[in-house]
């Protein structure tokens, strides 16, 4: 049977994103759980809101259709604690690159997964990508490599059309 997912990012104010999968009918009140369950200091009161416009999702029983989350989110963390990070930090040692984090997503649709929230993926945005990659993703080979039995044409090195212009040559 196929199930939907819900794809939620969570950005925290130190530019980390807490990434996970839910069914549609779960509720904010299991995103607020979700998300304290990764913090350094889970007794820390937060919020959590998405843009634009900007709406508090204040109702923990909302579902996530009714809280405008449905297929996919980016849900931004707030709190009038400052903290120099909000994530726990082996989570941060571990975290993968935003591309790393969408190809967890790309395998994640690809099969009929079993459990909603199980898996989870720290992501932290680019131009500081994290060379650790979590066990979680598989490798994906990119969608432009050329697939066995596709037919490359090979041409001659030196002619090149008059509109392209290489680095170097004038």
């Amino acid at each position: 049977p196929l199930r939907l997912q819900v794809v939620l990012r969570v950005q925290f104010p130190d530019r980390h994103v807490l990434q996970g999968f839910f069914r549609p009918l779960e509720t904010v009140g299991a995103v607020r759980h979700f998300v304290r369950s990764h913090l350094e200091d889970p007794q820390i009161s937060f919020y959590l809101f998405i843009t634009p416009p900007k709406t508090v999702l204040k109702d923990p029983t909302a579902t996530l259709v009714e809280a405008d989350l449905f297929p996919g989110a980016l849900v931004y963390f707030g709190s009038d604690v400052k903290a120099e990070f909000y994530i726990k930090k082996e989570l941060l040692e571990t975290s993968v690159s935003a591309l790393q984090a969408n190809e967890s997503i790309a395998s994640c649709m690809l099969q009929s997964p079993e459990s909603s929230s199980a898996s989870e993926a720290i992501e932290e945005t680019p131009p500081s990508p994290s060379e650790a990659a979590m066990d979680s993703a598989p490798e994906e080979p990119e969608p432009s490599a050329p697939t066995q039995g596709a037919k490359t044409t090979r041409c001659d090195p030196g002619k090149v059309p008059k509109w392209l212009k290489l680095p170097g040559k004038k």
